[in-house]
């Protein structure tokens, strides 16, 4: 077996659509300083005296509505799909495993598993097409806290963001027109909506909102889109402080009256479905729009694992592992 170890590393998960387990995940996401930056002494009270109480009843509730019947998370099993494509076409001298920031399988039991097969020289590959510091960076912190402690470390490489690569760009243009063809009919509005973040992160050096622009700007080439037939839009707020702009559940109660009746709404800064698409978007942004007199919302599902997609991230791990391999 070679020294080389790879890990695809997604946000994470709860282990069920249940309050003690969205709880215990809230509490690890919550808890992550890249995440909600507010000094403790003012954040801690927030989290364990109001939102730790009320938030993770009616999380539980949400992840129901999107939760598989093989009872685990969508977004965990799209990852899993693609982790063992990627062992299956790097062969199994090049061992691959599963990371969570947040939940299970977690990146620290990742590391050490490779580091049991002998490892010494690890990839990380953080599945967050765009880099954000609430995401990849976070990853890196959890990579970093992993290791900490070793005597012999290991040799560490970090992928960066994927934004732009041509065969991610590729795999979503052949999604959406899977689902509604941009030639098929010429009145439909292309909407790119991503998570969001709040603006000073970005007003402080963090890439994200020009990595969106790019992607969207790029896969609206693809999907030889003019101008008119496509905007981008920001979802999931948290807090009050101000966010990316424009958001993308006002932007869908705006756009009947603004005459765009259709609508094809795709989520490029996710990988693989989660709740924040199959039920913020599939079902909430498809409530507003509809009641504020759209006719009709195609919702295109996330890459997962499509083959396109699988084929894309194989090439770009190959990329990242030349001179070890």
């Amino acid at each position: 077996m070679s020294d080389v170890g790879v890990i695809l590393a997604q946000l994470g998960t709860p282990d069920a659509p249940k309050t003690p387990a969205l709880r215990r995940y809230l509490a690890q996401f919550l808890s992550d300083p890249r995440v909600v930056d507010l000094p403790r002494w003012k954040w801690w009270p927030i989290l364990h005296g109001i939102i730790l109480r009320t938030r993770p009843k009616r999380s539980a509730a949400l992840y129901r509505r999107i939760w598989r019947e093989d009872g685990i998370s969508p977004l965990l099993h799209h990852t899993r799909v693609l982790t063992d494509h990627l062992q299956q076409a790097l062969g199994d001298e090049i061992p691959v495993r599963l990371g969570m920031r947040y939940g299970q399988p977690a990146l620290d039991h990742a590391v050490d598993e490779l580091r049991a097969l002998g490892v010494s020289k690890l990839l990380l590959f953080p599945l967050f097409p765009q880099y954000s510091g609430a995401t990849n960076a976070s990853m890196v912190d959890a990579l970093y806290q992993a290791i900490h402690a070793k005597r012999h470390l290991p040799a560490l490489r970090v992928a960066p963001s994927f934004h732009n690569h041509p065969g991610y760009i590729a795999s979503l243009a052949h999604r959406i027109r899977q689902s509604a063809d941009p030639d098929a009919n010429q009145e439909r509005l292309y909407l790119f909506s991503f998570h969001g973040l709040p603006q000073r992160h970005v007003d402080q050096g963090d890439p994200y909102e020009a990595q969106c622009h790019v992607t969207a700007q790029k896969l609206a080439e693809a999907l030889n889109l003019p101008k008119s037939r496509w905007r981008i839009a920001f979802q999931s707020r948290f807090g009050k402080e101000p966010w990316l702009l424009p958001a993308t559940d006002q932007m869908l109660a705006e756009l009947p009256n603004k005459g765009h009746k259709e609508v094809v709404l795709a989520c490029p800064g996710f990988v693989s479905d989660c709740l924040e698409t199959l039920e913020e978007i599939a079902i909430g942004g498809k409530k507003i729009f509809l009641e504020a007199g759209g006719t009709q919302f195609i919702y295109t599902r996330c890459i997962n694992d499509d083959a396109a997609w699988r084929e894309a991230l194989v090439q770009l791990v190959k990329r990242e592992l030349m001179g070890w391999c």
